[in-house]
């Protein structure tokens, strides 16, 4: 409401609201640490909503970094859309809404570096964010020309940078933080009945010739993701391209898949899937990964130690 031309809010929040806040999720999260309470019921509401700052101070604590890079990074993953809209409008010169969608990149990431870095601040103050200590390269310069541009095509291109850059930080910080000594046999557990499905599907397909359901990309991600992180201890997500993480499965003894994939020549593509399973049996035994793999229900009671439900 306005009193003597001055805003003031009074906002009747939700819980939902509010726990959003609490989680960072909601940019407003401001709210917690700096309202006054107009009106409770009790004091027991009262005692829950100042709760919920504690639990923001606590996501600030260098214990939820992992997470916290995570929420970012999921953050900057649902900016997506704005960007399709931006660049869309951007190819047919229409300038209120480059304007709106730019706006709109600008608070997502905005809210992103805020999460990344562990900071409840005002993003609408820019002397704050530029306080942060993690910030993407050259962030003042490129901010300063999403918030200048009025031209379609300069407001399409400093949103590309933005987000450009925006990323390469995250990606780092993933890097880093998401780091840790791990073995094979922890990151590979119980993985291979999984692959091995990926790879029947697959065969089934090529016994179909049936391209619909032809997912080769679901076999070499979990492969590949899960390799990564054994080699590297880096634990790569939804946020990463394949590119990020893709292993050399040739030179690990994998044959490869692409050619038959790329030639159609389904009868081939199935005969190569039956030895990559084999070279994968290999590939995990080597590592000391525990294939899971029984040819009996009797193996299986044997190894789990139990007797036989009838």
């Amino acid at each position: 409401m306005l009193v003597d031309d001055i805003m003031i809010d009074f906002y009747p929040i939700h819980w939902s609201q509010l726990e959003l806040m609490a989680n960072f999720d909601d940019i407003r999260c401001t709210v917690l640490l700096e309202s006054q309470i107009v009106y409770q019921r009790s004091e027991t509401v009262a005692e829950r909503f100042w709760a919920l700052s504690a639990r923001l101070r606590t996501l600030q604590q260098p214990h939820a970094r992992p997470a916290m890079l995570r929420k970012a990074q999921g953050i900057f993953q649902g900016i997506g859309y704005q960007y399709y809209l931006l660049r869309q409008q951007a190819t047919v010169g229409h300038q209120l809404s480059c304007l709106q969608h730019a706006r709109n990149i600008l608070t997502g990431v905005l809210h992103c570096l805020m999460v990344c870095n562990q900071a409840c601040i005002d993003t609408r103050k820019l002397a704050q964010v530029l306080a942060l200590p993690k910030l993407p390269v050259g962030f003042s310069e490129t901010v300063d020309r999403v918030t200048k541009a009025t031209d379609p095509g300069e407001l399409l291109s400093a949103c590309e940078t933005l987000l450009h850059t925006t990323r390469d930080l995250l990606l780092t910080e993933q890097q880093e933080v998401q780091r840790s000594d791990t073995t094979f046999p922890a990151v590979f557990d119980a993985a291979y009945p999984e692959l091995k499905g990926d790879l029947q599907h697959l065969m089934l397909a090529c016994a179909r010739q049936d391209m619909f359901n032809f997912n080769l990309m679901s076999l070499y991600h979990e492969l590949m993701v899960h390799m990564a992180q054994a080699f590297t201890g880096i634990e790569y997500s939804s946020f990463n391209s394949l590119a990020e993480y893709e292993q050399d499965l040739v030179a690990l003894g994998f044959p490869d898949l692409m050619p038959s994939v790329v030639a159609r020549d389904f009868a081939e593509l199935y005969r190569q899937c039956q030895a990559f399973d084999q070279r994968l049996q290999q590939f995990l035994t080597e590592h000391s990964v525990s294939l899971n793999a029984f040819a009996t229900l009797d193996e299986l009671q044997e190894y789990l130690g139990v007797d036989r439900v009838q």
